[in-house]
């Protein structure tokens, strides 16, 4: 700290302490941002993940409640992942009433999509599976922005029929 001669004493740091300070603040700025690069990817990753869960969860409810899911996985289109997803979201009549139906929230209308820079859930025969970025093929496309929820329900065709109603 230099102290001004005079009846007015002035207090100010030296050129020395100032690049002291700066040179601290350069290591500790060089430390943290490797930290927290893809931060936001792991974070997707890892919500896509618990996403996945609770569909899988939904899929044994239903397979618990009524009978196991027979769709057989079709890795080129997404009409499976779609049969299975309305299959846990249809809500059965009080004259056929199933415990615990609907088994996934109907709000949850997700696109399509085969875009390999985004997560994808697709549906392999037994459950469903995680997509990561990266990896090629066709599944619900999971977004992070709330955009596959809608305010509106699926609206089910008269006489539909969940996968593997006899």
């Amino acid at each position: 700290m230099i102290i001004l001669p005079g009846s007015q004493q002035r207090r100010a740091f030296s050129l020395p302490e100032i690049l002291m300070v700066v040179a601290v603040i350069g290591v500790l700025t060089a430390m943290a941002i490797p930290a927290y690069t893809g931060i936001t990817s792991r974070a997707q990753d890892a919500e896509a993940g618990d996403f996945v869960e609770s569909l899988n969860r939904a899929v044994l409810r239903y397979s618990q409640a009524n009978w196991d899911i027979p769709t057989a996985a079709d890795h080129s289109a997404t009409t499976d992942e779609f049969t299975v997803l309305r299959s846990l979201q249809y809500a059965w009549p009080k004259s056929a009433l199933k415990p615990g139906s609907p088994y996934f929230p109907a709000t949850y209308n997700p696109p399509a999509s085969t875009d390999s820079s985004q997560h994808r859930v697709r549906w392999n025969g037994r459950t469903f599976e995680l997509l990561k970025p990266g990896t090629s093929g066709s599944g619900l496309l999971k977004t992070f922005s709330g955009a596959d929820y809608t305010a509106a329900s699926y609206v089910f065709p008269n006489g539909y029929m969940p996968a593997g109603m006899r």
